[in-house]
């Protein structure tokens, strides 16, 4: 058979649409400007780890990429590396495809028809009484009694207890925290566990784990045949706040301290994905689609790591901010891995800001608002500041009480709203905690 000539291969390589070529063989969906879906190189499960690029796209158009196996090519590498055709078989197959003659291709021959390619599991869901029974609960943890324990503001320190209870921050019966991931629709996905320090840094020798992978909970979700998907933690309120900024940061612990200290939701929601690697184009996809203004806040460490994401999701409404690095981050006292948080607690106890040399210029259009310090706060040990009221209300909290939501034990502090109170302020966690 006569080799095909160099002109018919570029012929070829320049009709070949990795979209189309992709779409033959699986099913894609929109994300975007680009295309998602399960990866045929490994057994993927969990869909947004492939993504492809059409053409006409800057950094990468009409190509593929996964993110976890990291196979990448265009419309041939794909017929090579799927459909295990050699470079010829594959010019060939595009040729017929795209009804451009190729030479040496005999009368006879067509293409390996494909393989099918089986549907993804369902996704798993979690039953919404699991998340009222645990916040119900109370169970306490070292997290929840560290942040109580900051030098907060009265009224902050009031605006956290309502926090804590919209997000869905509740205690697991071994002593960690557990955040509640729960899509934009109201759906409980997923449930992050962590064991926290007395000083509000996570345990180090211990892993965060998942809800579904506990024992005795394992059997009853069975998430081997379903597929798992991780939402922005705080995407329930998304509804809610429709116009709200949505800012991103990397850690749980990052976004209520943040959504503590601004609050106005309805102007400024705070979200998070958990981690560094962890900001996945599934998560984002509400955002993307909704055309949301949306920011990202990595910490300090990972913003060249960010924006490299950023560019991948191709979206115009999302954006990489590091204004409130350059006009409150001090390397000395925040040292090279701070987040948000980190500073932004550090300012509220006193600590000083960047001195002329340091500061820049104030960049408009930040995406919030500049720090408010508590004047006149001062920086005080946790044990010192810690009101016996507030410990007396948590133990309250901490207890289970069999006669419902309706008989949640008054707030003694002043101007801490009761449960009953957050709750008929938020319909959408009355109906979540009560099945009503």
């Amino acid at each position: 058979m006569a080799k095909i000539d160099q002109l018919t291969i570029d012929r070829v390589l320049e009709a070949a649409d990795i979209v189309d070529v992709v779409g033959e063989f699986q099913d894609l969906r929109r994300a975007g400007v680009n295309y998602t879906g399960l990866c045929p190189f490994h057994d993927d499960k969990h869909a947004g780890n492939f993504i492809v690029r059409p053409r006409g796209l800057k950094n990468g158009g009409n190509s593929y990429r996964c993110f976890v196996c990291d196979k990448k090519g265009g419309p041939v590498q794909y017929l090579m590396e799927r459909e295990k055709m050699s470079f010829p078989d594959a010019i060939r197959w595009l040729g017929r495809k795209y009804n451009i003659p190729v030479d040496d291709v005999p009368l006879n021959w067509t293409p390996p028809p494909p393989r099918p390619v089986p549907p993804p599991p369902p996704p798993l869901a979690i039953p919404r009484e699991w998340v009222s029974g645990m916040m119900r609960r109370g169970y306490r943890n070292n997290f929840v009694g560290w942040l109580y324990s900051l030098p907060w503001s009265p009224d902050r320190r009031a605006r956290l207890s309502e926090v804590l209870w919209m997000y869905c921050v509740a205690g697991y019966n071994d002593g960690r925290v557990c955040f509640w991931q729960i899509d934009h629709e109201g759906v409980p996905r997923s449930a992050k566990l962590m064991r926290y320090e007395n000083d509000g840094h996570r345990t180090k020798t211990e892993h965060p784990g998942w809800l579904y992978n506990q024992p005795g909970i394992r059997e009853r979700l069975d998430p081997d045949n379903h597929t798992i998907f991780r939402p922005l933690f705080g995407s329930h309120l998304l509804r809610r706040y429709p116009e709200a900024r949505v800012n991103i940061v990397e850690s749980e612990k990052t976004a209520i301290i943040m959504a503590t200290l601004w609050g106005e939701p309805e102007k400024n929601l705070w979200l998070a994905c958990g981690g560094l690697s962890w900001l996945k184009l599934d998560a984002m996809q509400p955002l993307i689609d909704d055309g949301r203004r949306t920011y990202l806040w990595p910490d300090r460490d990972g913003v060249d790591a960010w924006r490299q994401v950023c560019d991948k999701l191709g979206a115009d409404n999302v954006t990489v901010t590091t204004d409130f690095f350059r006009t409150c981050y001090v390397p000395e006292d925040d040292g090279p891995k701070a987040d948000v948080a980190d500073i932004a607690l550090r300012l509220m106890a006193g600590g000083r800001r960047p001195t002329p040399k340091q500061k820049p210029k104030p960049v408009e259009d930040a995406a919030v608002p500049p720090v408010v310090v508590d004047d006149g706060q001062p920086f005080l040990d946790p044990v010192e500041i810690a009101d016996p009221r507030v410990r007396q209300w948590r133990e309250k909290m901490g207890r289970v009480h069999s006669k419902g939501w309706g008989q949640w034990p008054t707030c003694n502090v002043p101007g801490v709203k009761s449960v009953g109170e957050i709750l008929s302020e938020h319909p959408l966690l009355k109906k979540l905690f009560t099945n009503r």
